[in-house]
């Protein structure tokens, strides 16, 4: 009977020293989970420091480079007078109204980048002729509906029959004619292409580059408000009439979309009505510092 009793009493002592195991090893396996928890949450917190290092240096850059602008420019001054919906009564090509504002464009920013200590801005152009396929560096062909500006090959693409159909307002089914815009006239044409010379800009200054695989809206607007920002020295020299400010208006109306959840989301007719507006009324090239980054 002893030898029973002292069986037993071995067995429940090994039984507890095998719970005072197991809740040893359950005591160290919380506490490499407490470990591997705290170490996740500093790795994020360096990554996120890292982000808004970097967000914080972008946008020193940027206003540093454009937020300077203003100061060294007269208004008034700036372009001469030949971008104008009336009183154009000599025969021209939609090529050689596009040549005219793109080099109204560039006399523009290239007094207002040397005027700042900037490089002169560069930039090639090509005007896709009607039924006629350009390949690009960007990958993307430019055919008839052509109107964007490709970093790769440093070129603007602007369609000879899309401009056309502008210029005419012909053009029809753009998103933001639901808001009552629409493509229209000389100056919604000069609108476009004042746009995507804004792009090279972007290019030029180092910020366009950000943008990709991200959200296109902040770089759209800006481009929108650099686009105003031209056409108010132009309006101020005296080239341009209260009926190309409201082509304009209306042009980037229609040009808004409403995909808000897609990469490729340029802003909606309101937002890029707002940025042109924004460059037009101040004149001044420092406003569009705050569309980039967000």
């Amino acid at each position: 009977m002893r030898a029973l009793l002292a069986a037993l009493l071995v067995l429940l002592l090994a039984g507890c020293g095998a719970a005072d195991d197991a809740q040893d090893l359950a005591r160290d396996a919380r506490d490499r989970l407490r470990d591997q928890q705290a170490q996740f949450e500093r790795t994020i917190d360096e990554q996120r420091d890292r982000l808004r290092d970097r967000v914080d240096e972008v946008r020193a850059r940027i206003e540093a480079v454009l937020g300077d602008l203003e100061r060294a420019v007269p208004r008034a001054e700036r372009t001469d007078p030949e971008v104008r919906a009336q009183g154009r009564t000599e025969p021209g090509t939609i090529e050689a109204y596009l040549t005219q504002v793109l080099q109204n464009v560039d006399r523009y920013w290239t007094r207002t980048f040397l005027a700042n200590d900037l490089p002169e801005p560069r930039v090639a152009y090509a005007w896709v002729p009607a039924g006629r396929v350009l390949q690009t560096g960007c990958g993307a062909p430019a055919d008839d509906n052509a109107a964007f500006y490709c970093p790769a090959d440093d070129t603007i693409y602007v369609a000879a029959r899309f401009a056309s159909a502008i210029y005419t307002g012909a053009i029809r089914g753009l998103p933001g004619e639901s808001e009552g815009g629409r493509a229209v006239g000389d100056f919604g044409v000069a609108y476009v292409l004042a746009h995507e010379y804004a792009h090279n800009l972007q290019e030029e200054l180092g910020i366009f580059t950000i943008g990709r695989g991200n959200s296109s809206k902040p770089f759209e607007l800006q481009a929108d408000c650099m686009a105003g920002v031209w056409a108010s020295s132009a309006f101020a020299a005296g080239g341009v009439t209260q009926e190309d400010v409201e082509e304009a208006v209306s042009t980037a109306i229609a040009v808004g979309d409403f995909d808000t959840s897609g990469a490729n989301h340029h802003g909606t007719p309101q937002e890029r009505r707002a940025a042109w507006l924004d460059g037009f009324e101040t004149g001044d090239p420092s406003a569009c510092s705050r569309y980039v980054p967000t």
